[in-house]
């Protein structure tokens, strides 16, 4: 009881123990080392490419699948297109083969989407290796027995589950019985996200109720402040939101990603941290909003 009392003071003051450990973890691996890259390619067929360097990006983010579950009326993806655009579908041990090359990066954020629907959901992750991971999901019930085979010695993984009260058709104590079924390798933690047709302090309470902590997220609904903006402007950006489609072209950000401009094949997208010039100023959803803008004259 004690114990418990601890945990939840030190999640509440702080950030929810699973985040503290794979913070922990993750500095002291640090930005993925290049030797990883190079032993992966050290064999077979692998030897004609070379590695690539993130030149320090604090994360990237794929999407291996876009379709959901959930149907939320405030996701990001609706704010950008009204139906998401097809991809060629990516087998696992391909995706692998191309993250596996990176290095001088801190970590993978995994969006989608839901993540635990890609058909290949374990044999990507076994197939990385030594990877900070952050997977973004709402925990499908149907999908919970596939993190049984995932092999998390390999890399430091982290499951963001999210619980959407309008959509869940679980109650709280079903959800609360999936959570605790995630294995002991994940780090897992769970927020709920908050909305005005539904109080997060007792949601909050219930979670609690039943021995899970919950962080309230608030969602950032679409509105006439954020809506798509014409002319679009030139401007230099550095959205730091690298996005690598389903498909394994890559695009600046999501906005463009979703309405498929701009695509680079990966082979030849430059990864870095300095500013880039973006045509299509004005298609930036509410969650780059805040990124680093240069207008050009």
């Amino acid at each position: 009881m004690i114990i418990s009392k601890v945990k939840f003071f030190i999640q509440k003051r702080f950030m929810p123990i699973a985040k503290i450990k794979w913070e922990i973890k993750s500095t002291r691996w640090g930005y993925r080392k290049k030797k990883y890259a190079t032993q992966y390619l050290a064999s077979g067929w692998r030897r004609r490419y070379h590695p690539i360097d993130l030149q320090g990006k604090q994360h990237i983010h794929i999407y291996p699948q876009i379709k959901c579950n959930y149907d939320c009326y405030f996701c990001q993806n609706k704010f950008y297109v009204d139906k998401l655009p097809k991809y060629e579908f990516c087998l696992g041990e391909k995706w692998a083969s191309w993250l596996n090359r990176m290095y001088n990066v801190h970590h993978i954020d995994w969006n989608g989407g839901e993540p635990m629907l890609y058909a290949d959901f374990t044999i990507l992750l076994n197939s990385l290796y030594r990877h900070n991971i952050v997977i973004f999901t709402n925990l499908p019930h149907t999908r919970l027995h596939i993190l049984n085979q995932v092999d998390t010695k390999r890399n430091n993984i982290m499951l963001c589950v999210s619980y959407h009260p309008l959509e869940e058709k679980r109650d709280i104590s079903q959800f609360v019985a999936d959570f605790k079924q995630i294995p002991k390798g994940f780090n897992a933690t769970c927020h709920v996200i908050n909305i005005p047709e539904v109080s997060y302090k007792n949601i909050r309470a219930a979670f609690v109720k039943r021995g899970v902590f919950i962080e309230g997220l608030d969602a950032i609904v679409p509105t006439e402040h954020n809506k798509i903006q014409e002319p679009f402007k030139t401007v230099m950006c550095n959205s730091d939101m690298d996005c690598i489609a389903p498909d394994l072209s890559v695009y600046p950000c999501t906005g463009l990603m979703l309405r498929k401009i701009g695509c680079v094949r990966i082979a030849e997208y430059e990864f870095s941290n300095e500013h880039k010039q973006c045509d299509y100023y004005g298609l930036c959803g509410p969650c780059t909003s805040g990124k680093d803008i240069k207008c050009i004259d």
